[in-house]
């Protein structure tokens, strides 16, 4: 599979090497997983619950990706915006239409094809919650919002990706846009994809769910 992103870890690079590509046939929008692990299943006696992904401050910011990650072309970045508090509630309803209960931080990074006269370019956005539920009850709010929107460009079309190791998603498409929804512990991250093809936003969600799960285990993404 071509991406045209580079791996950032072992750990990343086994993420690409163990899933494929959405078949393409665009029928469904696939949510993975929707079961919160230790939640909604339930804990045999005697065992310890594993603590959900999370982030911290530092998080929020570390785990987006770098425009030197691309490899199809010269990328510029902007700077990466951090959002705490009450402010993170607005910035978290602004970018992703929907409101967001129990969001506590929410970060965001643009980046663009330097040199192009097109707008091709991927936005990451990072939404910290208090808990996986709230998390899952949000984007579970995103899918819903999403099926039924009909904007004055038409009806997203709902489709297959692969997202690398996210409890749950979704990805819809329409003309140029690409976007990938994911929910990873208590994170949701949000990849938007203008003028990339669903491979290559594919890879783009890949790589946020591979820096996302080094930068949650304490690692260095960048290493």
């Amino acid at each position: 599979m071509r991406t045209g992103v580079r791996g950032i870890a072992v750990a990343a690079a086994m993420v690409f090497a163990l899933t494929a590509c959405g078949d393409g046939d665009g029928a469904d929008a696939v949510t993975g997983n929707d079961v919160i692990p230790g939640i909604a299943e339930g804990q045999g006696e005697g065992e310890q619950k594993v603590p959900p992904v999370s982030l911290d401050e530092a998080g929020m910011i570390n785990a987006l990706p770098h425009s030197s990650e691309f490899t199809d072309g010269t990328y510029g970045a902007g700077d990466p915006v951090l959002v705490q508090g009450a402010e993170s509630g607005k910035a978290c309803l602004d970018r992703l239409e929907v409101e967001c209960p129990g969001v506590k931080s929410f970060s965001l990074k643009d980046l663009a094809l330097a040199g192009s006269s097109s707008d091709t370019g991927a936005t990451f956005i990072l939404a910290s919650f208090g808990t996986e539920e709230e998390a899952a009850a949000v984007l579970k709010t995103l899918e819903k919002h999403k099926k039924e929107f009909n904007g004055p460009s038409g009806r997203y079309t709902p489709v297959k990706v692969e997202s690398g190791g996210a409890d749950e998603w979704f990805a819809i498409e329409r003309n140029d846009f690409v976007g990938v929804y994911m929910r990873i512990g208590t994170v949701l991250s949000y990849v938007i994809t203008d003028d990339f093809g669903r491979e290559r936003a594919e890879g783009a969600a890949q790589l946020q769910v591979g820096r996302l799960k080094v930068v949650a285990a304490g690692g260095d993404p960048d290493a």
